[in-house]
Order: C-alpha cells, then sequence, then structure tokens
C-alpha cells in the first residue's frame, strides 16, 4: 500500500475522534518507517483547530516514529501507549503527554441520531388525534339528529289528542240526533196501540144493535 492510502485511513480515523480535550499547542509529527508506505504527516491542534495534514511540522511539540501496523493498533485501543514505548514499537521524542493524548483520543460520541428518530416518530401520533377530533364533532351532530327524532314523535302525539277531542263531539251529536230518533220510534207504537183501541171501542156498538134485532 502507497503512503497516500494509508495517509488517507489515518486521517479518516483521526477526523473521527474527539479532540476538544487536546492541549490547544499540540503540533506531533507522525514517522511511519514502513518500506511501502514510509512517509511523514504531522497532527496539530494549534488553538483548538484539529488537523491531520501530509507534511513536515518543524516546530512540533513532540516526534514519534513507528510502523503502520503500531499506529492502528493505537488508535484501535488494542495497544497501550506506554506499554508500546517501553517495549520500543514506538520511539518518542519531545512531549510525551501529547503523544499519548493523541493515541488516546477517543471518539466522538453518536448519541444525537437516536433522539432524532424519537422526535420524527412522534408525527404520526399527531396525525391520530387529528383524526380522533375529526370525528367527534361527527358523532355529536350524529347524536343531536337522533334526540331530534323523539321531539317529532311528541309533537306528532298532540295532534292524535287533538283528533281525539275533535271527534268526540261529533259523538256526542250523533248519539244525541239517534236519541230523539229512538223515541220517535217507541212512540209510534203507542200510537198504533191508541187507534186499533179506538177501532175496537167503535166496533162495540154495533154488537148491541145485532142483540137488539132479536
Amino acid at each position: 500500500m502507497t503512503f497516500e492510502k494509508k495517509f488517507a485511513e489515518f486521517k479518516k480515523e483521526l477526523e473521527k475522534r474527539n479532540a476538544s480535550e487536546l492541549p490547544t499547542d499540540l503540533a506531533m509529527q507522525v514517522i511511519m518507517t514502513d518500506e511501502d508506505c514510509g512517509g511523514t504527516f504531522y497532527i496539530a491542534n494549534i488553538g483548538g483547530n484539529f488537523a491531520v495534514e501530509p507534511y513536515d511540522y518543524v516546530d512540533n511539540t513532540v516526534n514519534i516514529a513507528a510502523a503502520a501496523a503500531t499506529l492502528k493498533d493505537l488508535l484501535a485501543g488494542k495497544l497501550d501507549g506506554p506499554d508500546a514505548m517501553f517495549r520500543g514499537l514506538v520511539e518518542v521524542n519531545g512531549n510525551t503527554a501529547h503523544a499519548l493524548a493523541v493515541l488516546g483520543m477517543k471518539k466522538k460520541a453518536a448519541a444525537k441520531k437516536p433522539a432524532a428518530k424519537k422526535t420524527a416518530a412522534k408525527k404520526p401520533a399527531a396525525k391520530k388525534t387529528a383524526t380522533k377530533k375529526a370525528a367527534a364533532p361527527k358523532k355529536a351532530a350524529e347524536k343531536k339528529v337522533e334526540e331530534k327524532k323523539p321531539a317529532a314523535k311528541k309533537a306528532a302525539a298532540p295532534k292524535k289528542a287533538a283528533e281525539k277531542k275533535a271527534a268526540a263531539p261529533k259523538k256526542a251529536a250523533e248519539k244525541k240526533v239517534e236519541a230523539p230518533k229512538a223515541a220517535e220510534k217507541k212512540a209510534a207504537p203507542k200510537a198504533a196501540e191508541k187507534k186499533t183501541a179506538t177501532k175496537t171501542a167503535a166496533k162495540k156498538p154495533a154488537a148491541k144493535k145485532t142483540a137488539a134485532k132479536k
């Protein structure tokens, strides 16, 4: 692998790290000792401006030299910085604290992404509440219509009562008219009886006449 490709890998990895805890005057020059990808680059945090570039840094605060694989293990946390220095895997010249600060950089926290997902998940809930609010007035309107129907029935009941009252006088009048007719019928037989009685009374003198002839 060439130096350019290996440097691009280290730069990408270092930019994922949290540089807020680094000293603001840090300038570390890194020398990769590999034959195929050997080269120099620097890691600086001057005035809080973190930078990783493939150049020499003459006024550096610390200078380290190590193989690319050793630097990769140090950044991944697989290898301890002081232990690597003690074993001779990393050569340090200058401010050792600056070197350990860079090699011990932690990855940036990514806790904000789940929070954004939770807020986005609340939107369907708002739609549900909106549909419930829209359905509630419809149900209330239906109930009002149903309540008005019995009122119409009540209004029809007085009409029937009025009709009954109006029909009652008619029946009473009819009964009054029928009553004289019944009286007339009863009086008619009596008159007929009187007529028959007068006729029989008129015939009796005729009987006397027949007796006189004897």
